[in-house]
């Protein structure tokens, strides 16, 4: 029979058990969470070179979740435990494809650690960008591309986009499709307002922060029927069973390890990944 802790006036202040009693996880806790999280990421690395290329996308749809719970949300264990973390800036090549876009290819290794930022900072940089101005407007926008734009925009912008633009059905290889057109294609104020648009809701720019949820929001956490191709073209492997998103898991378990003192003794022969 468990001791009960009654007050004063002999009532029992011991909570009882049930399924809606919530308690909070202690730094040691939160630890182990961390340490869970890190050992999938271990798990998916032996399972990548284990099972080859052609399981990358199925590895990918697991080990982006412990990067996306340990790094993009704002109640994050990690973060809790180490409220100042930092990244390092991805360390790669960055290569030139068609059509301006420029793609990061990171490998494992990291920055001297003085040159490392804050979370927040590191989330915001690109890992891939259209090298586009106001000049490279596209004619058009397909009525699909037009939709995406104004649900990502703020009220007052999407209010000037979809005054800026006309909707129109077209024949396009034989089937009718709608497109939007812009009213005034040679007014230069209306083509800046337009580009304004595209760049707030990182139509030519693709941060850390969108490629990871985009990821784990499409085929992480759900399988989403509407998905960006380019984003999964970006996470091509960059070399044998290795993609972008194991680069950056591997990165984040370094920064943790010398960061956070709980973490120093975790993953004992994980090579030094830090560039002079």
């Amino acid at each position: 029979m468990r001791n009960q802790h009654n007050n004063d006036d002999g009532l029992n202040l011991d909570p009882e058990l049930s399924f809606i009693g919530e308690f909070e996880l202690s730094r040691n806790g939160m630890i182990e969470e961390v340490k869970t999280e890190f050992n999938i990421v271990r798990l998916c690395m032996t399972e990548a070179d284990n099972l080859g290329n052609e399981y990358l996308k199925m590895i990918d749809r697991i080990l982006v979740m412990p990067i996306r719970k340990l790094l993009c949300e704002k109640n994050s264990v990690l973060l809790k435990i180490s409220p100042d973390f930092k990244m390092s800036p991805l360390t790669g090549s960055i290569y030139e494809l068609d059509g301006k876009l420029h793609i990061t290819r990171p490998s494992f290794e990291v920055m001297a650690r003085e040159k490392w930022i804050p979370l927040n900072d590191w989330l915001q940089k690109d890992i891939a960008y259209f090298d586009r101005t106001v000049d490279d407007l596209p004619d058009v926008f397909p009525e699909f591309v037009y939709l995406g734009i104004i649900n990502k925009l703020k009220k007052a912008d999407r209010q000037d986009f979809e005054s800026l633009l006309q909707r129109r059905e077209l024949e396009y290889k034989g089937k009718p499709s709608v497109v939007y057109l812009k009213k005034k294609p040679k007014d230069i104020d209306a083509n800046k307002k337009i580009f304004s648009c595209l760049e707030a809701v990182g139509y030519n720019h693709l941060s850390i922060y969108n490629f990871l949820k985009h990821q784990s929001d499409k085929r992480g956490a759900h399988i989403d029927v509407g998905h960006s191709l380019v984003v999964e073209m970006i996470n091509n492997p960059i070399e044998k069973n290795v993609t972008i998103t194991l680069c950056i898991a591997i990165q984040m378990v370094y920064a943790a390890k010398v960061q956070i003192p709980e973490l120093s003794d975790y993953w004992p022969n994980m090579p030094t990944l830090e560039t002079n």
